[in-house]
Order: C-alpha cells, then structure tokens, then sequence
C-alpha cells in the first residue's frame, strides 16, 4: 500500500473554505490523501454555515477546530492549496512540493438574510466539491 499523500488547503480563518475542501477530499478519497486545512488569521471557531452545508451532504465537521497555518511549520505537505487571497510570505512559509492557487469567493463576506448567505455557502461549497473533484479524483500527485 502507497503512503497518503498530504494536501494542506489554506484560507483567511480556517472557518469556511479551506475547511470544506479538507473535509471533502477526506470523505471522498481518503483512502490516497489525508486533507489538512488552516488560515492565515484563525477564526475563534468553524462557522456554523460552514458545518451546516457540509453535513446536507454527508459530512461532520461539528467537532473541528481552526488551526493557524504557523502550525504546520514543521510539517511537510506534497500539495498547499491556497483558496484565498494571501502573501507570498504566506506560500513560501508552507513546505510542500506544489502550492496551487486556487481561490473560491469567501463566504465570510455573505450578508444578508440567512437563506441567501446559506444558498451562497453552498455555491461555494459546490465549487470546491467539483474543483476537489477534478483535481484529486482524476490526478495523482
């Protein structure tokens, strides 16, 4: 059997995207990567519509805490994928073999009525599924 490869996703709070997109490739292809996600400047917590979407399609995340992405300094990763607007400083401080820009818009800055924000999260939500999807259901680092 083949070692996991380690994918690291990174957004802004570790909150919304970066923890859908490590939540997702565990579920679907956690038997080839172990997903791991972070942020730039952690959120005291995941957000509840964050938690929400993800579990209308079958995944928990209720248990998950946010993580600094300083706390994977020492870790090496085959991929980093960054989902959001960051610094070179930021890229270049995560040790992996590929980073991929691959920005999703921020659910963050949703307003307005809760059913909109929700309907966004899962715009969001879907988007990453598929790009998750493309990239490490076809491609094998």
């Amino acid at each position: 059997m083949t070692e996991k490869k380690k994918i690291l996703f990174v957004c802004n709070h570790n909150a919304g995207r970066s923890k859908m997109a490590a939540a997702i490739l565990n579920a679907r292809y956690g038997d080839r990567y172990e997903g791991f996600s972070a942020g730039v400047n952690p959120a005291a917590s995941v957000n509840e519509t964050t938690i929400a979407v993800l579990k209308e399609i079958g995944i928990d995340i209720s248990d998950e805490k946010t993580r600094n992405v300083r706390d994977y300094k020492d870790e090496y990763f085959d991929v980093a994928v960054i989902t959001c607007s960051c610094s070179d400083d930021v890229k270049k401080s995560i040790n992996a073999k590929f980073v991929i820009d691959q920005r999703f818009a921020d659910p963050y800055l949703f307003s307005g009525p809760k059913e909109e924000v929700t309907a966004g999260f899962r715009k969001v939500r879907d988007a990453i599924s598929d790009w998750v999807d493309g990239q490490f259901g076809i491609m094998k680092f």
